[in-house]
């Protein structure tokens, strides 16, 4: 399919409800023939509160590929995902290809590839979890960076110690520094 690439850059951003940076769950709602969603960039990024689901998210529920994905300076002045509604997505980051009776179109899953997140800072608020989880062993999230990582004052330097549940049998190539 076609695409072109999106940019959202110097915004500040208020999130009540739902995320504040999603690559949607909803990636070939007219069933193309090899959908593409690639060169998607956020960045210089303040989001003043996110009170509901992540952050930063990239989600497939359908069999497009997305590609070259990158948020980079984002600062999240008062984290509190997990709040209201959303106790089954209170993840900080959150890279997941899914299969969903609410936002599937495809029978089939696609990708999730060559996404960096790089220089990411939350000042105040909660320490919760992050999740990379692929499909299964065909349809993988693959060549995740995490660089420069500060989760309330800490720089974050292993998975561990960011609290990333990682699916290992559906991820490959995932780096954090």
């Amino acid at each position: 399919g076609n695409s072109k690439s999106i940019h959202f850059s110097n915004m500040q951003l208020w999130t009540d409800f739902a995320q504040s940076m999603e690559i949607g769950y909803e990636t070939n709602k007219g069933n193309k023939e090899n959908a593409v969603m690639e060169d998607i960039k956020f960045e210089n990024i303040t989001v003043l509160n996110n009170f509901h689901k992540p952050v930063i998210s990239v989600h497939n529920a359908d069999d497009a590929i997305i590609s070259n994905v990158l948020f980079r300076d984002i600062v999240i002045e008062n984290a509190q995902m997990g709040s209201g509604d959303s106790e089954e997505m209170p993840y900080l980051i959150d890279v997941k290809i899914a299969q969903s009776s609410n936002w599937s179109t495809t029978k089939e899953r696609g990708q999730i590839k060559d996404v960096v997140i790089d220089g990411v800072t939350v000042l105040s608020g909660r320490f919760n979890e992050s999740r990379i989880h692929g499909f299964d062993k065909d349809h993988i999230a693959e060549n995740i960076h995490i660089k420069d990582l500060t989760i309330l004052g800490q720089k974050i330097k292993t998975f561990e110690e960011g609290k990333f549940d990682i699916d290992e049998t559906s991820t490959k190539n995932l780096v954090i520094e």
